[in-house]
């Protein structure tokens, strides 16, 4: 009976020792997730002060690239600035000289006639100073039905003063036949096709032609604007279009041209795509969804 006591008292106090041990045990566990949670805290504010500094940075950055494009704009507008003057000094001048040939008849035919003549030229003035303003316009894509001939005729015409500056450059337009209307905005297709005009020509500094030309391709419409300069290099095909890339020299591109093509195409669920041979010149196509 004793020795049956004894062993129970030995089992009771190694129960006792396995419990503090246990409680000691549970102690160290618990300090150290608390130690855990609180060094898992510390990151979590520091992440979020990051996480925070970086958003501003992101919206900095973006406010950034904005003004960037605005003043990629503002240039385009400049290099273009030759062809708007020529437009609008034909046009003042005849109104100007029609006012002074009324001032000087007394016959009320001729005034009429100088009147109408006047009024025509006004007109095509406002014609003039109207696409100016849309151009210079880049905001939310204003969808409508267009025919793609359109976009080529206006941009053609209000282009061909200004390519006058370059040495030797010829516009080939070639047109496919029954291409269904597309549903973009006009002023952005015309924004991107102006762009990859002038940096057609510009590719061609001892002349050449530059080749326009129109037709459809699966379920989008396109047009395709061709040089022969002196091509891309095919490490540089897939960069061409991100932002600030240009291999233009220093001081002589913001390297925002293409990325704006592509923005703007994109925006009216068109693409803009590029085929290059070094030596052998560039064919740039923008393609827009057609009508339905």
């Amino acid at each position: 009976m004793a020795s049956k006591i004894k062993l129970l008292e030995r089992e009771k106090r190694e129960l006792e020792v396995a419990l503090e041990e246990a409680r000691s045990l549970s102690l160290a566990r618990n300090k150290l997730l608390a130690a855990n949670i609180r060094e898992l805290s510390d990151i979590y504010d520091v992440l979020k002060t990051k996480l925070q500094d970086l958003r501003q940075r992101d919206e900095r950055i973006k406010s950034f690239e904005e003004e960037l494009m605005r003043a990629n704009k503002l240039a385009a507008l400049g290099e273009l600035a030759g062809s708007i003057a020529h437009e609008i000094k034909n046009p003042l001048i005849s109104i100007q000289g029609f006012a002074g040939r009324i001032l000087k008849t007394g016959d009320k035919e001729r005034i009429e006639k100088y009147a109408r003549l006047i009024e025509k030229e006004a007109e095509r003035l406002s014609t003039v100073l109207i696409k100016l303003l849309e151009y210079s316009r880049m905001d939310t894509p204003r969808k409508e039905r267009v025919g793609v001939d359109g976009i080529i005729d206006d941009t053609v015409l209000f282009m061909e003063h200004h390519l006058t500056r370059f040495k030797n450059i010829e516009v080939s337009v070639e047109k496919g036949k029954d291409i269904p209307p597309v549903m973009v905005d006009k002023i952005h297709v015309q924004q991107a096709l102006v762009n990859i005009i002038i940096n057609a020509a510009q590719s061609m500094p001892n002349g050449g032609t530059v080749h326009i030309r129109s037709g459809v391709e699966g379920n989008n419409a396109y047009i395709s604007v061709t040089d022969s300069g002196g091509g891309i290099e095919p490490e540089n095909i897939a960069k061409i279009f991100e932002p600030f890339f240009t291999t233009k020299p220093k001081g002589e591109g913001t390297g925002l041209g293409l990325s704006i093509c592509k923005r703007l195409m994109k925006a009216n669920d068109g693409d803009i795509s590029v085929e290059s041979v070094p030596g052998q010149g560039s064919t740039f196509k923008l393609l827009m969804p057609l009508y339905s």
